[in-house]
């Protein structure tokens, strides 16, 4: 699947579900809330694969605790992986396959829910609260 077709896709899944998202050199960004938890999600198109990066609003202050929490709620997930940036700032990032056109569309929204659902899950255990 070509690249810009991934977007075309991604693009129109998000103005169904009503999301305001902007492109950025390559990238589209948007947020995403479940309760009072609100967060950014970049997602760029990379060959036969979509890369989402779902970032946490926040800096984690003890970042050698952080990191080994990361460790731990990584043997948890079935996909993807968390990390900190060097400020501090947990990612989580997964990807989509996208090699087969017909379930582009499935993948992509299948990856997006998997990410929330991780974003909410670790929330409170990456942040130590």
């Amino acid at each position: 699947m070509k690249e810009e077709d991934a977007l075309r896709v991604l693009k129109a899944l998000l103005d169904r579900e009503g999301a305001e998202w902007r492109e950025e050199c390559g990238w589209i960004r948007f947020r995403s809330k479940h309760s009072a938890a609100l967060w950014e999600i970049s997602c760029r198109s990379c060959g036969e694969e979509m890369l989402f990066y779902s970032r946490f609003p926040f800096r984690c202050g003890e970042v050698e605790e952080a990191r080994r929490r990361c460790e731990r709620l990584n043997r948890e997930l079935v996909r993807g992986a968390l990390f900190l940036t060097e400020e501090g700032t947990p990612i989580y990032r997964c990807e989509a396959e996208l090699d087969d056109v017909y379930n582009a569309e499935r993948r992509i929204a299948s990856a997006l829910r998997y990410s929330a659902q991780v974003i909410v899950y670790c929330w409170g255990r990456i942040s130590g609260i």
